[in-house]
């Protein structure tokens, strides 16, 4: 069968792409259709010689349990349980702690009451970046499991992680298409296929590979209206998403606010009760005859605080204590301004 990719670009439609994790699992991860899986998993490893599929959401088992869905997940040769994953964007480090995360949860997910451990079955996390993941250009491939620092001993290759890179999948157009390893053609199927741009390539990969071939089909034979579909839905996922970081955001500021604004208020009392006491002490002790001078020395105020106090006693002699405090405190920007004037600085302090 022959699929003209160029026809969808006449079409004004946006391309989809295998990498799209819906159309992934559509296609990959179809139960009732595993050749796309199988030749993939044999491009992987040719020893993957039977694939099945698996449920995949991974149950709660108890309230506190995350529960997860995988990609695409289920069993290889019968024995080693894995989890197929696909991510678009991404970084070595965050994609580093999700995979482990994925791997206990296949691995702790196994029944082990009354057996022994060795009896559990090997999992294995497999996942498709199509980011930079590996520093080396040349390296678009690894398998990771636990190796000691020091020794290099290998500790179990119960649990296993396979990296598969497309970044840089482009360099491949250099090599002839019968030359291509069977992974470096699905590299470049899970890349281009439904790029109008690289339909000549794909068409190429089609006639020689009948695993990449059938996925391709599978992706084009995907209904418009399911297209249409899953783009409104993350359309409204991506406005849903935003209005609730929009919303956090608020909340965030709310609290920052409520929390300085109490901040504040405890400041303030604290500056309200040490005013008052140098209000209260600054009347007495002028009463008994001390210069505003002499009071700022005993208190180690400056003298234009004590002078502003008198002032505003002289101004207001019916203020109360309090009130000649919480006015200092307002208008604590006027301290700087005074200048010994006859009175206070009415269009700095009132």
């Amino acid at each position: 069968m022959s699929i003209d990719l160029r026809e969808r670009k006449k079409l004004k439609r946006r391309t989809i792409s295998l990498m799209d994790d819906w159309v992934f699992k559509a296609v990959i991860g179809d139960p009732e259709d595993e050749v796309c899986l199988s030749s993939f998993f044999q491009a992987i490893d040719p020893d993957f010689r039977k694939v099945r599929l698996l449920p995949g959401e991974k149950k709660a088992g108890h309230p506190d349990d995350k529960a997860i869905r995988y990609d695409i997940c289920g069993v290889i040769n019968e024995k080693i349980y894995f989890d197929l994953e696909v991510q678009q964007n991404g970084n070595p480090e965050e994609q580093g702690i999700r995979i482990v995360f994925y791997l206990s949860r296949l691995l702790s997910g196994q029944r082990t009451k009354g057996k022994d451990y060795r009896e559990l079955r090997p999992v294995r996390v497999i996942m498709i970046t199509n980011f930079r993941f590996f520093d080396d250009p040349e390296v678009s491939s690894d398998v990771f499991y636990l190796v000691g620092e020091k020794t290099g001993r290998t500790l179990t290759k119960h649990i296993q992680v396979s990296i598969i890179e497309l970044a840089g999948v482009e360099r491949l157009q250099r090599i002839p298409v019968q030359d291509l390893t069977p992974l470096d053609r699905w590299r470049i199927i899970l890349k281009f296929a439904g790029d109008p741009d690289k339909a000549a390539w794909i068409q190429a990969i089609m006639a020689i590979d009948e695993g990449c071939r059938r996925a391709v089909e599978k992706m084009m034979e995907i209904p418009m209206s399911m297209i249409e579909y899953m783009w409104e839905t993350k359309r409204l996922d991506r406005e849903m998403m935003r209005n609730s970081e929009i919303r956090e955001e608020r909340e965030r500021a709310v609290k920052k606010a409520r929390e300085r604004a109490l901040k504040q208020g405890i400041e303030q009392g604290k500056d309200q009760g040490s005013m008052l006491k140098t209000v209260k002490v600054t009347l007495k002790s002028v009463k008994r005859g001390m210069r505003a001078a002499e009071i700022a020395d005993m208190l180690e105020e400056k003298v234009a605080c004590i002078q502003t106090i008198l002032k505003i006693k002289e101004e207001h002699p019916d203020y109360t204590e309090e009130q000649i405090a919480m006015k200092m405190i307002r208008h604590s920007g006027c301290l700087m301004s005074w200048n010994g004037a006859d009175s206070v600085d009415e269009r700095v302090c009132s």
